[in-house]
């Protein structure tokens, strides 16, 4: 949106500057929290593109929000055949091209396709929010927002949110000059009244594949930072806080990856911990996908590896401030 010269409004609107900012600040926080409770109770089917690194992927997703909980399957258009069936407890991913089946523990998820938190209080001190224009996505009118950030330790977004069922028709991660990373859009949606069973069973059996179960989990309390850990984490960017510390181990005999997830509410980033072996090669750079950037390192004979969907700077500056006690 064009800005308005501050002198222009002093002089002509002096009694709505200090209102009107404000006001859009919050119809903005209250679509994205409609959005993100339409997300996860709305019965939708739909086709989307997903745009990355030069790259376009189209998906069809089939989502229930219905009184049993959230199902949701996942299947690919273009690329190698893969699915994903998702509900409260199970995430299973069915990969044609490898005939191979992972199956997770379902964790606390945010609503497709973006990242976002079911109440924004408390996010204001890192993002700012701001309603934009109409749009038209799917042949559906939505409402424009942009959330922008108030530091370059994190992306922003702009979403097109549909007014009347409240579901995001098109997200963008933008950088700290709101320039695309990457996006996702609808090119078709539906919302039925019912989901029926057979929608939500995939058409890869994974009957002749190779089943892979995720390792036990020995679960820490959530926020702690300790619980008989010998490393420490010493800076993370304001607003980051530690919400998840666990070990993934293979079997009992093996000494397993230590795992730290920190949030700001919005953004996260992951911290694994894992003893190298005896003979190792350099453990040291960056990568990246997209928007997914990664920071590796060795401290004291372990790897160190930072990941997550921040700026680099960020992944860097976590991985440089771990440390054991």
């Amino acid at each position: 949106m064009k800005r308005i010269p501050v002198a222009y409004l002093t002089v002509l609107f002096a009694a709505l500057v200090g209102t009107t900012p404000a006001r859009a600040d919050s119809d903005a926080r209250d679509l994205l929290e409609r959005m993100s409770m339409a997300a996860r109770t709305l019965n939708y089917s739909g086709t989307f593109v997903y745009q990355h690194q030069g790259q376009l992927d189209a998906m069809r997703i089939i989502h229930s929000g219905e009184s049993g909980g959230e199902r949701e399957r996942l299947m690919s258009l273009t690329g190698p055949k893969r699915e994903i069936l998702r509900d409260n407890q199970v995430v299973t991913c069915i990969l044609g091209d490898s005939e191979s089946v992972y199956v997770n523990r379902s964790r606390p998820r945010s609503p497709f396709p973006a990242s976002f938190p079911k109440s924004l209080a408390g996010l204001e001190q890192l993002y700012s929010f701001r309603l934009g224009s109409e749009d038209r996505v799917a042949g559906l009118m939505c409402r424009m927002i942009e959330i922008r950030p108030r530091d370059t330790y994190r992306y922003g977004r702009r979403l097109c949110v549909h007014g009347d069922s409240y579901m995001m028709l098109r997200s963008e991660l933008t950088d700290f000059q709101s320039d695309t990373i990457e996006q996702m859009m609808f090119t078709s949606v539906n919302f039925p009244e019912h989901i029926s069973e057979k929608e939500l069973l995939p058409d890869l059996s994974g009957a002749d594949y190779t089943w892979k179960l995720e390792p036990e989990v020995a679960q820490a309390e959530p926020g702690s930072d300790e619980n008989d850990t010998r490393w420490e984490v010493i800076q993370v960017p304001e607003g980051f806080v530690l919400t998840d510390h666990n070990w993934h181990q293979l079997s009992a005999h093996d000494p397993g990856v230590e795992h730290w997830v920190y949030s700001d509410g919005l953004a996260s980033v992951s911290v694994y911990i894992e003893k190298a072996p005896r003979e190792h090669g350099s453990y040291q750079g960056v990568t990246h996908r997209g928007a997914l950037n990664a920071y590796g390192t060795m401290i004291e004979g372990h790897y160190v590896t930072v990941v997550g969907e921040v700026p680099m700077k960020t992944v860097e500056l976590i991985g440089n401030s771990v440390q054991i006690r």
